[in-house]
Order: C-alpha cells, then structure tokens, then sequence
C-alpha cells in the first residue's frame, strides 16, 4: 500500500497516511460547497477557528522547521532571555491561515474551490504565544481585486490568546480559481 504526505489543515501538523484514508479525506473535502469569487464581498468575516498552543504541536513545528532555539524548549533559557517561560515560535499561526483552515467553521461545509494559487503572504508578529494558550483567529475579507485577469482575494486574521491580547496580525492573498 503507497503512502502519501498530506497537511492537516484542522492539527497544521504533516503526516503520513495511507492511500484509503487520504481518498476517504478527499471525499469528505469535496462534500463542501465552493466559496466563488464572485461570493466573496470585502467585509465577509469568517467563522472563528481556535487552537491550543500544546507541547506537542510546538515540538512537531520545530522538528518540521528544524528550528533548535532553546527558547521553543526549555523554560530556563527562555526566563534568561526576558521571556515568562518557553515560547511558541512566531510563525506557528502560519498554519492556521490557509484558506481551509479559515473557511472550516461554516456550516454547511464551504471549501476554496481546487486551483487556487498562494500568491503572498504577511505578518506582524507582536507578542510570543506560550504552551497552553488558546489562539482564536478572527479572518475578514479587506481586499478583493482582478488584475490582468487573475483573481485575488486578502484574508486578514487577527490572531488573540485567552487574555484577549493580540499576538499577530496575518495577512494571506491567493489567486482565487474560479
């Protein structure tokens, strides 16, 4: 049985999984209905999605990335470089950003339509996230345009822990298929 690499858009985290389970996945994919171009206002807010930083999904980033900051890790080093305790590499929010992963609280189901390109990406990040914390990503459209024909759409995600303070602010822009 051949095996296959797929992201996970629901954990962000790459696995392996065999040919039936990946097919049984496509199927549950395409069960949604595709939010089109011409379905999309600037304004339209998105269902929020929330994640809990956990050991294990920092530790998984990090071997991803083949990141070894100590501060991703050990307390200590992390408290001897002004940090409360160990950190959450910045850039682990990326992985809640995809368009999947921002469209997966609807209901019924809405998919991006397949074909879609990622065309740019961009974040500020303004305070570390720590294990434990609760990330809720509240995404609006704020930019929809055609240029020489392609389509293209800005996702801005404010991403907020469980104290209500903004740790990043990302904004994605695919060319939209259809």
């Amino acid at each position: 049985m051949e095996e296959q690499c797929y992201k996970n858009g629901s954990q962000g985290l790459f696995f392996i999984m065999d040919d039936l389970t990946a097919k049984k996945r496509q199927e549950e994919y395409n069960k949604g209905k595709w939010l089109v171009f011409d379905e999309m206002n600037v304004g339209i807010e998105f269902p929020q999605v929330e994640f809990e930083v956990t050991k294990e999904l920092v530790e998984k980033y990090c071997e991803a990335m083949e990141d070894e900051n100590v501060v991703f890790y050990d307390a200590d080093a992390a408290k001897n470089q002004g940090f409360s305790g160990a950190i959450a590499p910045p850039t682990i929010v990326c992985i809640f950003a995809i368009p999947s992963a921002l469209l997966s609280g609807f209901k019924p189901k809405i998919i991006p339509p397949p074909g879609n390109i990622h065309y740019r990406q961009e974040y500020e990040f303004l305070s570390p996230a720590s294990v434990g914390d609760t990330i809720n990503v509240k995404s609006v459209v704020i930019k929809k345009e055609i240029r020489k024909e392609r389509k293209y759409v800005t996702i801005e995600s404010e991403y907020v822990n469980q104290d209500g303070e903004k740790i990043a602010v990302g904004r994605i822009t695919p060319i939209w298929a259809r």
